[in-house]
Formats: C-alpha cells, structure tokens, sequence
C-alpha cells in the first residue's frame, strides 16, 4: 500500500499545527473565552469519567469542563499554552492531559488546579489512558510507550521501537491494550504492557521509484474486549479484529474516503461511532450497518477529533473551533446538536 511521505513528517514537534494547517480550513491564533464564553480553539480529545462531568481539551494549552453535560463550560487553567492533544479522567477528581514538548499534566481536585509531571522524553505526545487511578500509558513520538503505576509521580519508558509516531492506545482492562499509529503499525499487550508485540505495520523504501511504501496512517485505536478490537485512519480506512490481533479485516462502512479521527462505541460494544474530517457515521449492529446522523450545525466543512461516552445519555464529539455535539439521547443514529456556550 503505497503511504504519503508527508505523513512521515507530520507530527515532528508540530503535529497538529501542520496536519491540521494541511487536512483542515481552520488554524486559529490563540482563543479565548469571550463575554459569551465563546470557544473558539480547536479540541482534540473529550472525557467524561460520569454522565454529567467533561472535560475536553485542545490548542494553545485549552482545558474547559462542564458540571452538568450542556449547560455550562467553563475554561480551567491548565498552566500551559503548548498544545494538548489527549485528556483522561478516571473518576471526577483525577485527570489527565498531554501534548506538546512532552508536556503532561495531572489534577486531583477536578480541573481546579492543574500541575506539571516530568516526561522522559521531550517528545509530542499523542494520547494518555489511565486503567486505574495510578496505572496509565502515553503514546508519543519514535513509537515510545510511557507508562505509570503511581499516578505519574514517575513517568518512564515501557516500550520503543522505530522512529514512526503512535497516535493512540486504548485498553479493555489493566491487561489487554492495542497503540496505533504510521504506517498502519499495531502494537498489543495482554499483561499490562510488560511486553508489546508487533502485530501489524510496513515501512520500505522502493529500490525502484525511492517512494515509501507502507501500510495505512492510523488515527485511533478502541479496544472493546481481549478479543475485539477497532481502529480507523485515513481514507476512510476502518478494521476490526475479533481474535486478540491475529487477523485484522477491513470493515466496509460506505464512509467517504476521508480522513478518520476517532472511533467510540457503548459500554457492550455493539453500538460504534466514528468521526473524521466533515463526516460521522454510527452503527448499531456491530458494524453490520452504518448510517449518516444529521449534525445541527453541519459538519461538513469541518471536522470531528474526539468522542466519548456519556454512560446512559449518550455521546459527546469534539473539533474544529471548539465545537462540541452531543447526541439526542441513547440512540446517536439519529440527530447530534452543538453546545452553546
């Protein structure tokens, strides 16, 4: 499968700057939170521990959280301006958030104070998960894994292989974990991260044309049980293993051939979402079937970064311009409609 070689590049110490200043309309300077509490700073990465309490984060240091799911959205320090591109909660006290120049914070009083834990490596990093309060994983540049059993009082180095940059890592429980990232390159873990094992991914320069060959860039990666697990990327690229990671088969959704963000589902993982640049589709059968839900405003000239869970109420997907859409009620097939701050 032939890869973009710009995608080689494109998170070097300025990921989202020059991917989205490449696949998106929008690049703002800093936002702020006018008198109307206007949003205007693109998120990339939502999390709601609960149904009512989130947090999303984005560009420029963002970090807002809302108490009740809709009404209110109010901006928090987080004593940064770098980018932040994944945020977690644990619970409604314990977070946290990651990003740029290996930048990780942690609160434990729910966004009231935000403070600075050391990385061991200065890079970009892309997506945190935490299992437990104290067990938690980053994934970042030159496939570098950190991870945590102290609630990051010490961050260090679990895993590295080549210089190719993992986007996201999802686990289903402290044990069972995928990363993903470039080159359609899928590490997995079944004791906790103690080892990772290559199950997919291709880098190789042509002796022919000098054009890199490789596999997909990957987005995002959801892990539903030890066995089941999804990942979405570019061109609309969507696969599902249902057998721990030995076999990977393409989904065949009808998405448009543009770029995947992020991918949900519910609790039982019969229900999944996935976002990408101006599209969205759900499926209720377990990806049997995909329909189109109507965004109120469209979406379709900008783009959908992150998603998560609202327990029984729902869902809640974040963007470009700090847009955040949360679906009518149980069912997200139907109609999703943007926050007003």
């Amino acid at each position: 499968m032939q890869a973009n070689f710009f995608l080689r590049f494109v998170h070097k110490q300025a990921l989202f700057r020059i991917l989205m200043g490449v696949f998106f309309i929008s690049y703002l300077a800093p936002g702020i939170l006018f008198a109307q509490q206007k949003l205007y700073d693109d998120l990339f990465s939502v999390s709601f521990p609960d149904e009512k309490n989130g947090w999303a984060c984005g560009r420029w240091g963002t970090v807002v959280h809302t108490p009740d799911a809709e009404k209110t959205w109010i901006r928090q320090d987080s004593g940064t301006d770098f980018t932040l591109s994944s945020i977690h909660f644990v619970d409604p006290q314990n977070g946290w958030a990651v990003g740029d120049e290996g930048t990780i914070i942690h609160t434990r009083d729910g966004g009231k104070t935000w403070v600075k834990q050391k990385s061991p490596v200065p890079f970009f990093h892309m997506k945190v998960y935490f299992a437990t309060p104290l067990k938690g994983w980053i994934v970042s540049e030159q496939t570098h894994i950190l991870f945590t059993d102290d609630g990051g009082k010490t961050w260090r180095i679990q895993f590295k292989d080549k210089d190719f940059i993992l986007k996201s890592i999802s686990f289903c429980d402290p044990l069972h974990g995928w990363a993903v990232g470039e080159y359609g390159f899928i590490y997995h873990t079944r004791n906790g991260g103690t080892t990772w094992e290559k199950q997919m991914g291709k880098f190789e320069i042509s002796e022919n044309t000098g054009d890199v060959e490789g596999g997909n860039f990957l987005f995002d990666v959801l892990a539903i049980d030890p066995q089941t697990a999804w990942v979405v990327g570019i061109d609309g690229y969507v696969i599902r293993t249902v057998d721990g990671g030995k076999t990977w088969r393409v989904v065949v959704t009808g998405i448009p051939r543009t770029h995947l963000f992020c991918i949900r589902s519910d609790k039982r993982g019969d229900t999944i979402l996935v976002g990408g640049e101006g599209t969205f589709s759900t499926s209720s059968d377990k990806g049997k079937t995909w329909k189109t839900p109507e965004f109120k405003p469209p979406i379709t000239y900008g783009w959908i970064y992150g998603l998560a869970s609202r327990g029984p109420s729902g869902f809640v997907a974040v963007g470009w311009e700090g847009a955040i859409y949360l679906s009518n009620g149980k069912n997200p097939s139907t109609s999703w409609h943007r926050v007003v701050y």
